[in-house]
């Protein structure tokens, strides 16, 4: 079964991602981010923590912190400037759709 879309469970998170970055003057990044599955979700265990990984293998060599609302956003690219994982911290919506999406669907 094919990870899940990014659009499909967090769509609020990826249009404000996307606002933001064009605030940001960061565009080139909204097509990735519109394709992004969310291969898993980060096990640090912390409570604030609502992070998720976008690819297979993460070796994180750039990022880009989004000026967002509320809590931390930042999105992580490799060194091909590919989006390997999406760090949001504080951000107790986000941790419930994925912990939702996720409960119910293992």
């Amino acid at each position: 079964m094919p990870a899940p879309m990014m659009n499909d469970i967090l769509p609020d998170l990826l249009e404000e991602m996307v606002y933001l970055l064009k605030q940001q003057g960061a565009d080139p990044l909204e097509a990735k981010l519109r394709a992004l599955r969310i291969e898993s979700v980060c096990d640090c265990g912390d409570e604030n923590c609502a992070s998720f990984a976008t690819a297979a293998e993460v070796k994180v060599a750039n990022y880009v912190e989004l000026q967002s609302m509320e809590g931390q956003v930042i999105i992580d690219l490799n060194a091909n400037d590919e989006i390997c994982f999406i760090e949001v911290l504080g951000r107790p919506d986000i941790k419930y759709l994925l912990e939702e999406y996720y409960d119910a669907s293992h």
